[in-house]
């Protein structure tokens, strides 16, 4: 008499028990033989291929399964994850709260349904299906508090993502992970040497994969020891060598260092790698910041060749609208938008080289769908509003109403400084360190200077913090002031006359003879500013507004003059709205122009 089909269950997970793979196979197949719809051993095989790393197979069998026997909140739990390990995020949810809807009180599917909405980007979703799981006894509790760390960083939340990856480290003290996280976590609050300490930490209990390394090259970079940093970035690539983001820094950090080669890594890579696109695509970028865009278009091209891809079509176009190749830059950028419709990023650089090719009413259109689709793309409001004053459309008139909206106020000195005169020395004397580089940022707008790293204000710098303080007060004035008929659509996200506001970023620039800041707009902010500490003598005259800082002209000739111009004097601080183009003019002087700048965005 042939076994039973219980029985022979019973003999494939006792093999599987015994670690026996092979064994439970061949009694599986037995009983699928005699009935192929017998879900259990359906799961056990998929569960086999699974775990032989055969996913499609083991999708195909646990669905099997599922459809004869549908309420298997632990099957349907395994395959949510298999497809969340696979990519397939928008799946792996409607598997996972279908285990839910089987069992409401399956921690591993409500955790995994957390991880699924958070890689789709659906933060507040995922915070919830996270909550839901940390209510439920089980479940891998400091994986689950690691998660939350990362959904109260996404969400600006810092000092909780602190506390609660502390508790998770209270729960898993050797993870390498999460002293790695926690690390990153402390960077990212200005506490290098915290941080440093925490990496080394992290590298002991195993975690040093590029990534970790990376990482810690940005900690090392912050604390000024730029050698250090070179190595831990390398040290990356020789664990990953197509780490795009290690390349992209040490190209960075090497060209602030003044190395005429700060590229050569990637040419390396371009040259040892013929099919990929990832090191040209780089070098396009950055040599686009760099103003080389004719070196730009090259590597874009070498891209282009590689991988037909909507970034490198844009990348392209930016670099030939710069060589005034206008037409052949805008073809392009109608490829690039029609390959990747919903990027607005995309859109708003089409519509730049359309106001650079004097396309006014083609600017002003696309500028405009780009703004529709993101109010507070700031470049997007910039480049309509060119567009529009190039057209003489008088709708421009109330985006850049440089009289009521550009705020000059000149501060009072701290608490404990007899003037402004005294203050600023000391000031000065406290940001000299800071400015360690020897050449601009990469990717910054000054010209011939430097500019800090990392958010100022954030750091504990004594003086900057005495600053922060009345900055702080002449913005609460400025947003208070406000005037009710400014753009609804900037004026709108401050919310209530009373709202909160807090700084988003800041940092010291110091610029020297010959330098300035090109026209630009701050993309991250919703008012900006200008803090002047020292200013050149060339400054004092106003026939030549040496040095001056001045507001709507686009970074492209456009035929469109600035509307205002403000002189710089120590103690001044210029508020304006971010999406106002605004640059600062060349000075010929042996002393330096050095401000603080931040930018601000609702609470």
């Amino acid at each position: 008499m042939a076994p039973k089909p219980l029985f022979l269950l019973e003999r494939a997970v006792a093999a599987l028990q015994q670690g026996d793979a092979a064994a439970a196979r061949t009694v599986l197949d037995q009983v699928l033989a005699r009935d192929d719809r017998q879900p259990d051993a359906l799961r056990l095989l998929g569960t086999l291929e699974r775990d032989a790393g055969n996913a499609s197979a083991a999708e195909t069998l646990w669905r099997r399964s599922l459809a004869v026997q549908p309420r298997q909140p632990d099957l349907l739990n395994n395959l949510g994850n298999l497809l969340l390990r696979q990519g397939l995020e928008a799946d792996a949810v409607e598997c996972l709260q279908q285990a839910l809807d089987c069992e409401p009180d399956h921690v591993q599917a409500a955790y995994n349904l957390a991880r699924a909405l958070h890689r789709l980007g659906r933060f507040d979703d995922a915070a919830s299906a996270l909550a839901r799981a940390l209510a439920l006894p089980g479940g891998p509790r400091a994986s689950m508090l690691q998660l939350r760390a990362i959904l109260e960083q996404q969400a600006d939340r810092l000092h909780d993502a602190l506390h609660t990856l502390d508790e998770a480290l209270a729960l898993a003290p050797a993870s390498g992970a999460l002293h790695h996280n926690r690390a990153v976590l402390l960077q990212r609050l200005e506490r290098p040497q915290e941080a440093l300490a925490g990496h080394e930490r992290a590298r002991a209990l195993g975690a040093d994969d590029a990534h970790a390394r990376y990482n810690r090259g940005n900690t090392l970079q912050s604390l000024g020891r730029a050698q250090a940093a070179l190595d831990a970035y390398r040290s990356a690539l020789q664990a990953e060598p197509r780490h795009g983001l290690a390349l992209y820094d040490l190209a960075r950090l090497r060209w602030r260092l003044g190395e005429a080669d700060f590229d050569a890594e990637l040419r390396a890579l371009e040259a040892a790698d013929p099919a990929s696109a990832l090191a040209p695509g780089l070098r396009g970028h950055l040599l686009l910041r760099a103003s080389r865009p004719a070196e730009a278009a090259h590597a874009f091209r070498t891209a282009l060749a590689r991988e037909d891809a909507a970034g490198f079509h844009d990348g392209l176009a930016r670099a030939l609208s710069l060589q005034g190749r206008h037409e052949d830059a805008l073809a392009l950028h109608a490829r690039a938008v029609a390959a990747a419709p919903g990027n607005v990023e995309l859109r708003v650089n089409q519509a730049a080289s359309q106001l650079a090719a004097r396309h006014f009413a083609q600017a002003r259109d696309c500028a405009a769908d780009a703004h529709e689709r993101a109010p507070a793309h700031q470049m997007a409001i910039a480049v309509m509003v060119s567009a529009l004053r190039a057209l003489g459309d008088p709708r421009a008139d109330a985006w850049e109403d440089t009289e009521r909206l550009v705020h000059v106020v000149d501060l009072e000195p701290p608490a404990g400084f007899a003037d402004m005169e005294d203050f600023h020395a000391q000031l000065a004397r406290e940001l000299a360190p800071l400015h360690r580089d020897r050449r601009e940022p990469l990717d910054q707008t000054l010209r011939r200077g430097t500019q800090t790293l990392g958010n100022l204000f954030d750091q504990g710098h004594p003086l900057v913090d005495a600053l922060r303080q009345r900055i702080a007060g002449a913005v609460d004035s400025y947003v208070r002031g406000l005037p009710a008929d400014a753009p609804a659509a900037w004026l709108g996200r401050r919310g209530s006359a009373s709202a909160a506001w807090r700084f988003a970023a800041s940092w010291s620039s110091r610029l020297g003879r010959g330098g300035f800041h090109t026209n630009h707009v701050h993309p991250q902010g919703w008012i900006s500013s200008a803090y002047y500490v020292q200013v050149p003598p060339a400054v004092a005259d106003p026939r030549l507004q040496a040095g001056w800082i001045q507001f709507g002209q686009p970074d492209v000739d456009a035929g469109i003059v600035p509307r205002r111009t403000v002189q710089p004097r120590p103690g001044r601080l210029v508020l304006f709205p971010s999406y106002l183009w605004h640059g600062t003019t060349p000075f010929d002087d042996a002393d330096a122009r050095l401000t603080i700048a931040f930018d601000v965005v609702p609470a």
